[in-house]
């Protein structure tokens, strides 16, 4: 006799939360789905040992532990690199209202979590699973009481009312974007129109933000890159990201690599080097928090649109536009000692801070203020002395590229330079290991 088996909460939670690892809360989970092979179906990615329970980190470097799950993964969509796709034949599982909001507060009563993350495949349309979604979160914050951080996805093609609802129960929402273009969309998602299902959503949200009444209401939106599904370069994604920040103020822009999935249309599709996605988080943070021109960052780019592997974005561009030695640590402004590979904002203002008092003399005081002697020493001068002189060529690595990079002469001012170590064959930086080991 067949025994029919209607999952309960919880085993739906094992389902929906396993497949929402699509969406990336913080870039150390995002790498950490590369460990296994590239081929390795997503079905296989090894679950977090209590289901839904995910590490999200906090601007200041903390990490909050989020429920993170989906609503149900049902998905009318026909988007080439999904897992949830129409595609893709499996079993489906829904939660209902009344389940998810009472299995959350049931986390929170354990103190298993201390937030929502909740995200869907869009099962009928849209509004209807938008619908469903906000009523989850409204039976929390009403029902239950719930003041806590909730981050809310507003699904593609969402009509304005509704955005509008998420915003008023969520504290933070995002819309993923995916691509960097409507063209790369047709290719790879040929149902989700660019500009009605995603972007109008992304200004609707930034109108509500920056014309909120009182102290209710969501506080930011990001979103979310699928990187290497299609044929995009990374200079197509930086002019989509600076668009994001300077005309929708978004809080986080995320990058997931691209991983094939098993029954869609890019199965074969190579998956994304993490490498890659890497360089894009750091891009990011140039952009984001560094605040470099264009110009600037046009030098870490190679001919051919992409990011150089195999030396940092910083580093590319502090080696085109700083000479060796050139940056005085007692003399230096704010803006060229942000320039230097190895010192960050929060080192900066240490360095500024101290020489109020007293010059930096010494390259135990720069460790101390959280300077990165190994990638800093090339461009940093201290106490006024010149170290003995060695040279950083460029090009770098031209026997990995197609094309040669631009060449550019550095000299390189630290200590005496030895052979290259064997961590670094093939590495025309000589070195020693010391900028880039």
């Amino acid at each position: 006799m067949l025994i029919k088996h209607k999952p309960d909460a919880y085993e739906k939670l094992q389902a929906l939360s396993g497949m929402s690892t699509d969406d990336v809360l913080d870039r150390s989970q995002s790498q950490a789905r590369f460990t296994a092979s590239p081929t390795q179906p997503r079905f296989g990615i090894k679950r977090q040992p209590i289901p839904g329970v995910y590490k999200a980190a906090m601007p200041n470097g903390k990490y909050i532990s989020l429920m993170r799950t989906m609503f149900t993964d049902f998905c009318m969509l026909d988007c080439a690199y999904c897992p949830n796709s129409i595609y893709v034949p499996r079993k489906r599982v829904a939660f209902t209202v009344d389940e998810l909001s009472r299995l959350f507060m049931q986390y929170v009563d354990r103190h298993l979590v201390d937030g929502l993350f909740l995200s869907s495949g869009i099962a009928g349309s849209p509004d209807k699973t938008m619908d469903k979604m906000v009523q989850v979160v409204e039976a929390i914050r009403k029902k239950y009481r719930y003041k806590g951080y909730i981050h809310l996805k507003v699904m593609p093609g969402t009509s304005r009312p509704l955005v509008e609802e998420a915003f008023r129960l969520g504290s933070r929402l995002s819309v993923n974007i995916e691509t960097p273009s409507a063209e790369m969309m047709e290719r790879i998602s040929p149902h989700k129109p660019y500009q009605t299902w995603i972007l109008d959503q992304m200004s609707w949200i930034n109108d509500l933000i920056r014309n909120r009444y009182g102290e209710n209401g969501a506080v930011g939106q990001a979103t979310q890159f699928v990187v290497g599904a299609d044929d995009e370069t990374d200079w197509d994604i930086l002019q989509r990201v600076r668009q994001l920040y300077k005309d929708w103020n978004l809080k986080r822009v995320y990058y997931q690599g691209f991983i094939p999935a098993r029954h869609t249309p890019l199965e074969e599709h190579p998956a994304t080097l993490p490498i890659r996605e890497h360089r894009l988080y750091q891009l990011d943070w140039l952009t984001r928090v560094y605040k470099f021109k264009e110009e600037e960052l046009k030098l870490s780019f190679d001919d051919r649109g992409f990011l150089y592997h195999e030396v940092d974005p910083k580093t590319m561009i502090a080696a085109h536009t700083l000479e060796a030695g050139s940056v005085d640590i007692n003399a230096a402004s704010r803006d060229d000692l942000i320039r230097v590979p190895g010192i960050g904002p929060l080192s900066t203002e240490r360095i500024l801070r101290q020489r109020r008092y007293h010059s930096i003399d010494s390259w135990r005081d720069l460790k101390a203020m959280g300077v990165v002697r190994k990638r800093a020493e090339v461009f940093l001068r201290v106490s006024g002395e010149r170290p003995q002189e060695a040279q950083l060529k460029l090009p770098l690595f031209q026997q990995e590229r197609e094309g040669p990079l631009p060449g550019v002469a550095v000299t390189a001012t630290h200590g005496p330079v030895g052979a290259v170590k064997s961590g670094c064959a093939g590495c025309p930086v000589a070195c020693g290991g010391s900028v880039c080991a």
